[in-house]
């Protein structure tokens, strides 16, 4: 998977740990049995993925990265209803079609459990677009270093660090 992994990968854990970790007691087993429910990796068109984000609209932002927000995420939810995280890249980012596609997938064929696991792809003349599990509750980041006004427990902390360190395993 190589160094272009590196751009892919973040997506995956963009936050499992926002809802389940910080508010849930032990998880141990409890959700092994959603990954087999995860529909199969898969192709979405710009307009599925439009209609989805009602047109990558401001309000559906969730996260912003890299100068001038090259990278960008959206919430948003399918004809099923299934709610998802929307990630939209730069244009320049993934200039080889093919090469995303191939990255996309094996990235999407690790799930787990403790991931925010990758659903599927786009890639429509410029658009390079990863779908994912939304997560609500904001960025594990926000969890960690902006915590002025609910700190986390250092408990929770290691919690984290724990949770992370298994699906990183899982990944390896």
């Amino acid at each position: 998977m190589g160094s272009q992994c590196s751009k892919l990968m973040p997506c995956c854990w963009v936050s499992q740990y926002n809802a389940s970790i910080l508010e849930a007691p032990d998880v141990e087993n409890e959700e092994k049995s959603e990954v087999n429910n995860l529909p199969a990796f898969r192709e979405f068109t710009l307009e599925q993925l439009k209609n989805a984000t009602s047109g990558f609209a401001v309000e559906n932002i969730v996260s912003e990265h890299g100068e001038k927000a090259p990278n960008v995420v959206y919430k948003g939810k399918l004809e099923n209803q299934m709610r998802i995280a929307v990630k939209r890249f730069n244009r320049m980012a993934w200039p080889d079609a093919r090469q995303f596609l191939e990255e996309a997938r094996s990235v999407g064929q690790l799930c787990n459990h403790r991931l925010a696991n990758l659903l599927g792809c786009c890639f429509e003349d410029d658009e390079r677009l990863l779908v994912a599990e939304y997560m609500p509750n904001d960025t594990l980041a926000k969890h960690l270093f902006h915590w002025e006004t609910q700190p986390m427990k250092w408990a929770m902390r290691l919690r984290v660090v724990l949770h992370l360190a298994q699906a990183l395993e899982y990944c390896m």
